[in-house]
């Protein structure tokens, strides 16, 4: 953790605090609608990204960069501010990111898409962070290991495995499908 010690809040004490659009994300793990957010374009040059729940500084100016997927994107987090847990709704395994103070929802963090030297993709909402002019003298770091359960191999193996994994399902159903079609013709004209 970056910046103090956790912050602990009832709902009705986020709901004063945020907008109902952060009180959404931040606080519900919702997602804004893509390329609707206002830092979705933004690039400063200098300067640092906070959340906007408790203030805890996470990404720099410098980490932030063009993905293209409609939401801020950043290949790295200062130490300790970022905080991740499996994420396994809509029927995938995602690695949500939270901030480390507060268990903020930020967002996703993608690995090994080659955008970036450190293969993290921090896919961010806007209205999970503030910018703030001027630096922040912390160091950056990726927030995935490599060894966690989130990462390393196993992720880069299932990104091998499991197309070949839908692709034998798939090729497995179609010749079901085309045996039983085949079966009810051939029984339709005896």
């Amino acid at each position: 953790m970056t910046s103090g010690e956790k912050v602990q809040k009832s709902d009705a004490e986020w709901k004063k605090e945020l907008t109902s659009q952060q009180y959404q994300v931040l606080r519900l793990k919702g997602t804004e609608p893509a390329r609707t957010g206002e830092y979705d374009k933004f690039y400063p040059s200098e300067g640092h990204f906070v959340c906007a729940g408790c203030g805890n500084p996470l990404y720099s100016a410098e980490s932030k960069f063009n993905s293209g997927c409609g939401w801020p994107a950043f290949d790295k987090c200062y130490e300790g501010s970022v905080g991740t847990n499996v994420d396994n709704s809509f029927g995938m395994r995602r690695v949500e990111i939270v901030c480390a103070k507060c268990d903020g929802h930020l967002g996703h963090v993608f690995e090994n898409e080659g955008f970036t030297p450190t293969a993290e993709r921090h896919c961010v909402n806007s209205v999970s962070v503030k910018y703030v002019e001027g630096k922040c003298d912390q160091n950056e770091a990726k927030v995935i290991d490599g060894t966690s359960i989130a990462g390393g191999a196993q992720n880069a193996l299932s990104m091998l495995i499991r197309p070949a994994l839908y692709f034998t399902i798939g090729y497995t159903a179609l010749n079901v499908l085309a045996h039983s079609a085949s079966s009810f013709m051939t029984r339709s004209a005896q």
